[in-house]
Formats: C-alpha cells, structure tokens, sequence
C-alpha cells in the first residue's frame, strides 16, 4: 500500500530540498542547489511531456557526475587534481558505455556512476579520518552528503547489474529489487535533507 506512494514522497522530498538548499544557497559555498534544481527538472519533466525516462536518466547522469566533480573538488581543493580528471575520465567513459549500448539506459553508465560516488564518497570519508579536524563529522554537510550517496551507490550497484537479466528471467524479484530501491532513494534524500541543514 504505502508504495504507491513512493512517487510523490520521492517528488516531495526532491522540492524540499531544492527550496531549502535555495534559501541557503549565500551560506553554501557549495550550491548544491543547483544538483536539486537539475533533478527536480529531470523527475518532472516526464510529468509533464511524453519521454523515455531512461534516456533522461542517460543524459542527466553526466549533469551530476559534473556537479559532484565540482563539489568534491571545491571540498578538497588539495585534492582537486585527482577528483577533476577522474570527473572527467567516468564522463568519457559512461559516454561510450551509452553510445555503444542496446538499452535505452547503459548498464555500464550507472555502473560507472555508482563507482565514482562511492570513490569520492571514500575518499572524503578517508581525508576526514586521516586530517581530523575541531569540527565534529556530524556537522559536516559533506559528512551526510557523501554517506547518502555511498548507501545509494551500493543499491543501486545491486540494481543495475542485475536489472535487464531480471527482466528476462524473473521479472517478479525485479519488480521486488525496484520496490527496496525506491525506498533506498527515500532514505538518501533523508540524508540529503540533513545535509543541507548543516552549518559546514
């Protein structure tokens, strides 16, 4: 019953976090609402105009890798030499993954995605633990950012692998794997939404 709900859960937690991150956006030197601005536009517009979601997700998925290139490279500026050409590096990659695929979404793209989200997410995490500093983690916006998208990447990981051998083989668990992932994209934007509440 409560997941035909999802949807418009997901849409409600995607707009609080864009006008929220807006309101804060003098205080963030991250503008991380422009990544809420670009999602927003991509879950609702096939609510508005018939497209292929999957192509949507195709083109949008080298928006983010972008964002979040920009975003740990600015967070780790000592660090930025690294976090830049591996941006651009799964960006050459994912794109020929999606030119070269048979589905409207690339398995190779999100693999590639969800990779490079748990390198920077580690990495992060792996900086913290090794400069440890006065702030306490947990205030940290990057600290709920990067764990959002690390428990993310690991479903999503679990998803796409399987997702269009599922399809052929044993469409009842795929439908089973969609439903846990949708309540995975639930908690990360719980995580999300606590990041963007933090001071630093």
């Amino acid at each position: 019953m409560l997941f035909k709900y999802i949807p418009m859960i997901y849409l409600i937690m995607i707009y609080l976090c864009l006008i929220i991150s807006f309101l804060r956006r003098k205080s963030d030197r991250h503008h991380i609402f422009i990544y809420f601005l670009i999602v927003a536009v991509v879950e609702t517009l096939p609510l508005i105009v018939t497209l292929e979601l999957n192509r949507i997700y195709s083109i949008a998925s080298f928006f983010y890798i972008a964002y979040f290139t920009y975003y740990y490279a600015k967070e780790m500026q000592n660090k930025k030499y690294f976090i830049c050409p591996l941006g651009l590096f799964i960006a050459v990659i994912g794109s020929v993954f999606m030119v070269n695929s048979n589905y409207s979404f690339a398995i190779g793209l999100g693999v590639a995605v969800a990779f490079f989200y748990i390198i920077l997410a580690l990495y992060w995490l792996f900086e913290q633990i090794t400069n440890v500093q006065d702030i306490f983690i947990l205030k940290k916006q990057a600290f709920w950012l990067s764990s959002g998208l690390l428990f993310w990447s690991i479903i999503f990981l679990f998803k796409i692998t399987l997702m269009y051998w599922l399809e052929a083989n044993d469409y009842a668990f795929l439908i089973i794997l969609d439903k846990i992932f949708k309540v995975s994209v639930l908690i990360t934007y719980v995580f999300f939404l606590i990041a963007i509440t933090r001071k630093f």
